[in-house]
C-alpha cells in the first residue's frame, strides 16, 4: 500500500470552473457621412439653450394679427413676429358686367319658353326608359384567360388555344356508341321480363316420401350429436374440451330447429342448387 504526503497546501479550486470570456467583434454599424454636421449644429443649440430648454419669447402684439399675402421668416434668421409685407398689390375688384352680359345670362320666364315652342318639362320617363335599355343591354363577355401555374398567374389566350370543342355541339353529350349499348341492354331486359312468365319453376315440391326421409335423417343425426355430447367430459378444464362442448351444443340446437320446421309445415317446396334464388 502506498501513501501520498501532500507537503505544499497551496491548492485553488475556485477558479476550476471559471471560463474565460470569447472575444466578440463588434459589429461595424453604418454611419452617416452628415453626422459630423448634425452633431455641431446640435451641440451649437445645447450651448444656446443650456439645460433650461428654449429661451422664452414675448407673446405677439394681438392688434398685429396675421394678413392676407402675409409669410414669416425662420426664427433662426429674424425675429419670428417680423411680417413680410405682400409681394402684389390687391387686385381690384370683379369688374361690372354690361348690359349684354346680363341679359345673355338672364334665365327665361315660363311665358318666354312657351312663346319659343319650348316644353317647360319633359314627358319622357327615365326611370322606365333605363329599366328597359338595363334589361336590353347585353352582358360584357369577359377576356379568354389562361391559367400557367399554380399560383394563379393568368395570361391571355393566343392564337390555336382557344377551347373550341366546348363550342362545338357534341360537348356535353353521351357518344353514340354508349347510347347504342344501353339501347341494346335495355331491349334485352324487356324480352327477358317478357319471357320470365313461360320459363320453368326454379323450385320443385318435396313429396311425404321425401319429407319423412329429411324428418328421419335429422333426427339420427340428432341422435349421434346426443351421444358425443353425453360422452365429454364433466370437468371442461382446458380450451379444446370447452370449444368441443360449444360446438356440439350449436349443433344440436340447429338441428332441432330443422326438426321443429320441418314437422310444422307439411308442403315444403325448395330450389335447385344450380338456380340461384332470387330475391
Amino acid at each position: 500500500m502506498s501513501v501520498i504526503l501532500i507537503t505544499e497546501h497551496n491548492e485553488n479550486i475556485y477558479d476550476v470552473t471559471k471560463v474565460e470570456p470569447k472575444y466578440i467583434r463588434k459589429r461595424v454599424y453604418f454611419k452617416s457621412r452628415h453626422s459630423n454636421r448634425l452633431n455641431k449644429f446640435y451641440k451649437k443649440c445645447v450651448k444656446l439653450h443650456a439645460t433650461m430648454g428654449v429661451a422664452e419669447e414675448e407673446p405677439p402684439d394681438p392688434s398685429n394679427y396675421l394678413k392676407k399675402r402675409t409669410e414669416v421668416i425662420s426664427k433662426f434668421q429674424v425675429n419670428p413676429h417680423t411680417l413680410i409685407p405682400a409681394r402684389s398689390p390687391p387686385k381690384d375688384p370683379k369688374p361690372k358686367k354690361s348690359a349684354a352680359d346680363e341679359e345673355r345670362n338672364r334665365i327665361p320666364t315660363v311665358e318666354e319658353l312657351r312663346k319659343q315652342g319650348r316644353k317647360e318639362k319633359s314627358d319622357k320617363n327615365f326611370v322606365s326608359h333605363n329599366i328597359k335599355l338595363v334589361k336590353e343591354m347585353k352582358p360584357k363577355e369577359p377576356i379568354p384567360k389562361l391559367v400557367i401555374d399554380r399560383t394563379g398567374t393568368k395570361k391571355p389566350l393566343s392564337g390555336g388555344l382557344e377551347p373550341v370543342f366546348i363550342m362545338s355541339e357534341e360537348f356535353g353529350k353521351p357518344p353514340h356508341y354508349l347510347l347504342r349499348f344501353v339501347k341494346k341492354h335495355n331491349k334485352q331486359k324487356y324480352l327477358e321480363k317478357d319471357t320470365e312468365g313461360l320459363e320453368k319453376p326454379k323450385c320443385r315440391y318435396i313429396t311425404k316420401e321425401e319429407r319423412d326421409q329429411l324428418l328421419a335423417g335429422l333426427k339420427y343425426n340428432w341422435e349421434e350429436l346426443q351421444k358425443q355430447f353425453q360422452g365429454l367430459p364433466i370437468l371442461t378444464d382446458t380450451i379444446p374440451k370447452r370449444n368441443r362442448k360449444v360446438r356440439i351444443e350449436e349443433a344440436l340446437k340447429q338441428i332441432e330447429k330443422d326438426i321443429v320446421l320441418v314437422e310444422r309445415h307439411p308442403y315444403i317446396w325448395v330450389y335447385d342448387d344450380d338456380v340461384p334464388k332470387k330475391s
